[in-house]
């Protein structure tokens, strides 16, 4: 067990704050906390309330930051980005972003994911719910009988590309009655056919093309999250039904043009609703048995209060310009919808500092808070010699003492100098801060 999180039944406010976890009381905050005593307190509620967690922040800069401090416990982190909403028409789309959305998306229908970090701006937007997402999944197992027809169509609603040979996540191959389908950027599953007759299941290796695993069952899940709910030619006849300027009309019918030829993707975000009557956020996608994390609640606020104001100041020089607007730059929560929708779930506010009002929920939080004293020592940087006093008062007192660094050869070289000024050896680890 990581030594940050041994320790913690050892701490009777730690102990009091899980109790209050685990009877499920919301929303909470936690205050007095260092950026890492954000991280150390949101893992060590993972760890001892047994639940999985989800932390909202205000940037991907301190997204990415969280990330890399949560990695020294040891257990997978996912990162769920927000989608780049483009003003402008392009031809050769990136599927990056889509990909690594979905790989998250499918984990959490999976219940796979365990803790997931990710932006205010990546709550607030809206996508396809979560029923119509997955309701084509496939599931084949040996033995199923299924016409090769039917599964290359079924594949494509899934949003898979077909190719002669595949090479990378999102796309399947027909050579025979063999089908590879690429499920991730390394691995794929291959199914062979005898007949209609599934004969063999096996996953491979995209590179090597080799088998790794012989399976009795496969579930195939969506490649990307743009997925139609409906045809296409029904979409096209929602967006020409809409009222547009003269010169705007022009454009809308070379859009639709376009649609109907197939290439839709990168028209989603700009008709969004025409493409999806309803709407869900990650939230939606989250369990019941999540616990969200706030990273400064302030902070949150004016974001997703910026994000707002800087749509609408975009929308408006669409239209003055006479171009299209995107409806996935409208079609957006404020900050008051996001407020709204926590409230249903269990909360926990971490915060550096007590805060003044922000919204009812956080003064709710605060009332039911606990506050930490966590506190940064970087003057050591400047004197070893200090640290080194700070240490052997604490081994004299009989405390344990963690000593983080984000570099192991940082903490190696504090290890033998310490270990010189005194005759033993101390446990080093390899992540942290």
């Amino acid at each position: 067990m990581n030594p940050l999180i041994k320790t913690m039944p050892n701490v009777k406010k730690f102990n009091d704050y899980m109790f209050d976890v685990k009877q499920n009381k919301t929303p909470i905050m936690l205050s007095g906390l260092t950026d890492i005593g954000k991280v150390h307190m949101a893992y060590s509620t993972r760890f001892y309330g047994e639940k999985p967690i989800c932390i909202i922040t205000y940037n991907e800069i301190q997204a990415k930051k969280i990330m890399k401090d949560l990695a020294f416990f040891g257990e997978k982190v996912e990162f769920f980005p927000k989608r780049e909403i483009i003003t402008f028409d392009y031809l050769a789309e990136s599927k990056d972003k889509l990909f690594e959305r979905i790989a998250v998306l499918n984990n959490l229908q999976q219940n796979k994911s365990k803790i997931i970090v990710t932006t205010i701006e990546a709550v607030m937007q809206k996508m396809i719910t979560k029923e119509k997402l997955y309701q084509f999944i496939m599931k084949l197992k040996v033995g199923d009988t299924i016409q090769l027809s039917d599964l290359k169509e079924r594949l494509v609603s899934l949003g898979y590309e077909r190719y002669d040979l595949i090479e990378g996540k999102g796309q399947f191959s027909v050579r025979g009655g063999i089908v590879d389908i690429a499920t991730s950027e390394s691995h794929g599953i291959r199914i062979e056919f005898w007949g209609d007759e599934v004969d063999s299941i096996r996953k491979f290796s995209i590179m090597s093309q080799r088998t790794t695993e012989m399976l009795e069952t496969a579930e195939i899940f969506p490649a990307y999250e743009f997925l139609l709910e409906t045809d296409i030619s029904t979409i096209c006849e929602r967006i020409e039904n809409k009222s547009y300027t003269k010169s705007v009309y022009e454009k809308v019918q070379e859009d639709i043009g376009q649609m109907k030829n197939g290439e839709y993707i990168n028209k989603i975000d700009k008709y969004f609703d025409s493409f999806y009557e309803q709407t869900n956020t990650l939230l939606d996608y989250l369990n019941d048995d999540f616990v969200l994390f706030l990273d400064e609640i302030e902070k949150i606020k004016n974001r997703a209060e910026a994000i707002t104001k800087d749509n609408e100041n975009l929308v408006q020089d669409l239209i003055e310009k006479n171009k299209i607007v995107p409806t996935g730059l409208v079609n957006k929560q404020d900050y008051l919808d996001f407020s709204d929708k926590t409230k249903n779930r269990q909360t926990i506010y971490l915060e550096k500092q007590d805060i003044g009002f922000v919204d009812k929920q956080s003064m709710h939080a605060k009332r039911n808070g606990y506050s930490f004293s966590y506190r940064e020592v970087n003057f050591f940087r400047s004197s070893m010699d200090l640290l080194f006093q700070k240490l052997q008062k604490a081994i004299n007192s009989s405390k344990q003492t963690v000593i983080l660094r984000r570099k192991r050869r940082q903490l190696q070289k504090i290890n033998r100098n310490f270990s010189g000024k005194r005759n033993s050896k101390y446990d080093i680890r390899k992540k942290g801060r």
